[in-house]
C-alpha cells in the first residue's frame, strides 16, 4: 500500500530526527529532485552551531512518494524542495520550479 502524504510528511521526520544524535533545535533538508535521482543536504542547528547529519537512504523512497503525490496530474511541478524540523514534531516543507536545474539536467540526459 503507498504512503498517504501525511504518513510520507512524518517519515521524513522521524528519519530527520532519527539521523541526529545530540540536541538540536531546527533541522533543515534541502532537496533537489530529478524524478529517478536526488541530491539531498542534512543540516541542523545545535546550541547556535550548524551542523551536517548523514540523510538516510531510505529517505529518497519517500520524496519520490511526495512528487507522486503532488504533482499528480501534471500540476505544481517541482524541483527543489525545503524541508523544515522542529524538535516538537512541527514542520514546514516548500517546493520550488527551478528552471536553471531543469534545464541542466535535461543537458545532461
Amino acid at each position: 500500500m503507498d504512503k498517504t502524504v501525511d504518513e510520507v510528511y512524518a517519515s521524513i521526520g522521524q528519519q530527520i530526527a532519527g539521523a541526529i544524535s545530540e540536541y538540536w533545535s531546527e533541522a533543515w533538508l534541502t532537496v533537489e529532485f530529478f524524478e529517478d535521482a536526488a541530491d539531498f543536504k542534512g543540516e541542523y542547528s545545535s546550541k547556535s552551531e550548524l551542523k551536517y547529519y548523514e540523510v538516510p537512504d531510505d529517505i529518497f523512497d519517500d520524496f519520490e512518494r511526495l512528487y507522486e503525490i503532488t504533482t499528480e496530474g501534471e500540476s505544481n511541478r517541482w524541483n527543489k524542495a525545503k524541508f523544515t524540523l522542529y524538535p516538537t514534531g512541527k514542520f514546514n516543507i516548500d517546493f520550488e520550479w527551478d528552471q536553471d536545474l531543469a534545464d541542466e539536467i535535461a543537458a545532461n540526459s
